[in-house]
């Protein structure tokens, strides 16, 4: 299997070294295309007409890879139309540095990244991995188990026979993919954003109800029984 492997904290993110070295362990043949700089919450943004230099690194966790000057999805675009690889089977988005879940799951752009693979043809998986440090420094948490929960929870996923084209998934450090929940995406928030006069940004907290969820909500597995989260979509949902 050929994997494009992306996401949408940079190339130099801690999550994608972890992610590749997730490939690499499971010995698909992949490559990585990731933006040159942090795109959070970019979603399935790209823009025509704007330069998207691009130029090869060093190989991550031993996989060739590229960085391009643009957003998540832009990178996928590079990657499936420029020519410079041959297509993919899978897209693999992430691991982003802080869960992905609930209403606000859009704005994301580890899940803009396979949403664009998926309009074109190409299923994907965007993996998450749980807060594990100050917001800024994902460098300082310790990624040390991802690797190992990611390889645990993509291969029973990818022969999982329910017809799903993309896939969101939510690591949790508590049970490291050994107890996976299947869910939906819960209609509530999880995070919130406001805009800061005093600093004059939008500012983000995580923050939810848990009178507002239900037994099958991403976030109630994620949040309340500390498990990790599973959401499958059908072909038509991603297109």
């Amino acid at each position: 299997m050929r994997v494009l492997i992306t996401n949408d904290d940079g190339y130099r993110a801690p999550g994608l070294r972890a992610l590749a070295e997730t490939v690499r362990v499971l010995g698909w043949d992949a490559t990585v295309v990731a933006p040159s700089e942090q795109m959070s919450g970019a979603s399935q943004s790209r823009r025509s007409g704007v330069p998207a230099e691009w130029a090869w690194t060093e190989p991550i966790a031993g996989i060739p890879a590229i960085h391009v000057r643009s957003t998540p999805a832009g990178c996928v675009v590079f990657a499936l139309t420029s020519g410079v690889l041959p297509p993919p089977d899978l897209c693999l988005s992430g691991v982003n540095a802080g869960e992905n879940l609930g209403g606000s799951l859009m704005v994301s752009g580890t899940y803009g990244a396979v949403l664009e693979a998926a309009c074109r043809g190409v299923p994907g998986i965007a993996v998450s991995r749980e807060f594990g440090g100050p917001w800024s420094e994902p460098g300082t948490w310790d990624w040390s188990w991802v690797s190992e929960a990611a390889a645990r929870t993509l291969p029973p996923l990818l022969a999982a026979p329910s017809g799903w084209f993309t896939a969101n998934v939510n690591l949790s450090g508590t049970d490291r993919g050994t107890d996976p929940a299947y869910t939906r995406v819960s209609r509530a928030l999880y995070y919130t954003d406001t805009y800061d006069a005093a600093l004059g940004r939008i500012s983000t907290v995580i923050g939810y109800r848990p009178e507002e969820l239900s037994p099958d909500d991403d976030i109630y597995a994620f949040g309340e029984q500390k498990r990790s989260s599973i959401t499958l979509f059908p072909r038509a949902h991603a297109t």
